[in-house]
């Protein structure tokens, strides 16, 4: 075909076109979305063209009262934290103090992985790309009360599930690693050199790197956590322990300026914060991701990791985005960089679809289609997830072998589990009830069938976990197993 011809058939092709106020009916949008998804509120930004042109907040701070959702109230990003770590190891890569492939064993204090190979081999850009081959071992962190550096020494305890840089395996510790880098190269740690290097120069006026530094002046939302399916406040949860992969606090407004950033290739109010080339390895693929089993965007050509970033494609144009989830928050920053549109999401949701949802909207609404409604019309998505959730959180009844009794009395389980990776699980005994306490969660433990116990929380947020007391030949407890993202063995140590 000559390049006439070309030329015609694209002037008669439907151009991707804005409507004439894209943001038209949003306000109305949003609060279908928040009613459909049981939301309670939501911070929401969008950056056109490197300008802010929304940062508002709708819903309420928390149920039951009418303070409102603004611009500046503060909610948890969770995983979008990554990005900030990324960003701050570009800054230094631009200074010659790191580089994106340095082993992770010269950068950062007591990095081992208990394997010669692995340890002269695994790179910061492994670690930033989830390439290392680790499973999550999530509970050697959370809730757990190591400090950072306890949990990077932890990491020598963990066995790789596939060989390094042969798939994709997200891990938060390998993040945190990463982020470890920061204070050996400049003696300064993650959350000050995050605050000089990133808050203070973007006008990030009121953003936090986690909820040690919580001060009351600020304006905060309330986590809120699904119970029995009926949105309850829960507690700021501090993950100041996982700080680089999840920790930072920030409102609408100061993740409007982040997105203006990274859209800018790395300028902020007129100064070059990370060199445009530098950026652009923030936003080149590093490693494949398997398609979602769901997407608000199934066509999407392609899923990928960059260096902080997830990557995929809406109607063929290249997505640069990144979900977060801690308990009781949910947030979503997603791009579009061709077409210099940036979109800020923060809920006090836990777990929500909603971010997300509402992402998509505004990505239809900036790119021409006329009547944008995922928010408004999943719930019952949302639903049938929060069900699915719930379903596998809880132990079928139909597996639980009836009329069974425990092999030892109640006093025999009582004791202290642990492994080398795990913080101790302590089970007591009062009469004939035992109670476990882990990772700083308390549990009634309920007999279930012969030596397992189903864990029943009193605040009804913590799922029906089964625990199984595992007997030695000599009919003593030997160690206690449950599954929790993976199967975890505590041997009984006293």
């Amino acid at each position: 075909m000559s390049r006439v011809a070309l030329s015609l058939v694209a002037l008669l092709l439907p151009t991707l076109a804005p409507a004439a106020d894209p943001l038209a009916g949003l306000d109305a949008a949003i609060a279908k979305g928040l009613k459909a998804h049981n939301v309670a509120g939501v911070g929401v930004a969008v950056v056109k063209d490197g300008k802010i042109v929304l940062a508002k907040g709708y819903g309420v701070r928390e149920l039951g009262t009418s303070d409102p959702v603004t611009e500046h109230s503060l909610f948890a990003i969770g995983s979008v934290s990554k990005s900030f770590t990324a960003t701050a190891i570009g800054m230094l890569v631009d200074e010659k103090k790191l580089a994106w492939d340095d082993p992770l064993a010269r950068r950062v204090e007591g990095f081992r992985l208990g394997d010669a190979y692995l340890d002269r081999e695994a790179t910061l850009r492994d670690a930033l790309s989830h390439r290392l081959g680790y499973a999550r071992n999530e509970l050697v962190w959370y809730g757990s009360p190591f400090t950072r550096d306890e949990i990077v020494r932890k990491l020598s305890a963990l066995k790789p599930e596939i060989p390094l840089r042969t798939g994709f395996r997200y891990n938060n510790m390998m993040y945190l690693a990463a982020g470890q880098a920061i204070p050996k190269a400049t003696k300064m740690s993650w959350d000050d050199f995050v605050a000089d290097r990133i808050f203070r120069p973007l006008r990030m006026d009121s953003a936090l790197t986690g909820v040690g530094r919580f001060s009351p002046e600020l304006e905060y939302a309330t986590p809120h956590e699904k119970v029995k399916g009926k949105p309850t406040p829960v507690a700021w949860k501090d993950v100041d322990n996982i700080g680089p992969a999840g920790s930072i606090v920030a409102s609408a407004a100061d993740m409007a300026e982040y997105v203006r950033f990274h859209l800018a290739r790395g300028k902020a109010h007129g100064k070059v914060l990370l060199q445009s080339g530098t950026h652009d390895e923030l936003f080149k693929p590093q490693n494949l991701m398997p398609k979602p089993g769901f997407s608000f965007e199934p066509d999407s050509l392609y899923h990928a990791y960059g260096l902080g970033w997830m990557l995929s494609s809406f109607k063929g144009k290249p997505v640069v985005e990144h979900g977060g989830n801690i308990d009781g928050m949910s947030a979503q920053v997603g791009m579009l960089p061709s077409e210099k549109l940036g979109v800020v999401i923060l809920t006090n949701g836990g777990q929500s679809l909603l971010p997300q949802a509402l992402m998509y909207d505004l990505f239809d609404r900036f790119t021409g289609e006329e009547n944008p409604s995922r928010a408004a019309s999943t719930g019952m998505i949302a639903f049938l997830n929060d069900s699915a959730v719930s379903q596998i959180a809880e132990p079928n009844e139909s597996s639980k072998v009836k009329d069974t009794k425990p092999s030892l009395a109640a006093k025999k389980y009582a004791g202290t589990y642990q492994d080398d990776k795990h913080a101790p699980m302590v089970v007591t005994v009062n009469g004939d009830k035992l109670t476990g306490a882990f990772n700083g969660l308390t549990f009634d433990l309920e007999h279930w069938h012969f030596d397992t116990f189903k864990a029943k929380d009193k605040k009804g947020v913590l799922p029906g976990i089964l625990f199984t007391f595992v007997l030695a030949s000599d009919a003593t407890v030997a160690e206690v197993r449950f599954n929790f993202a993976g199967e975890i063995k505590l041997p009984k140590i006293k």
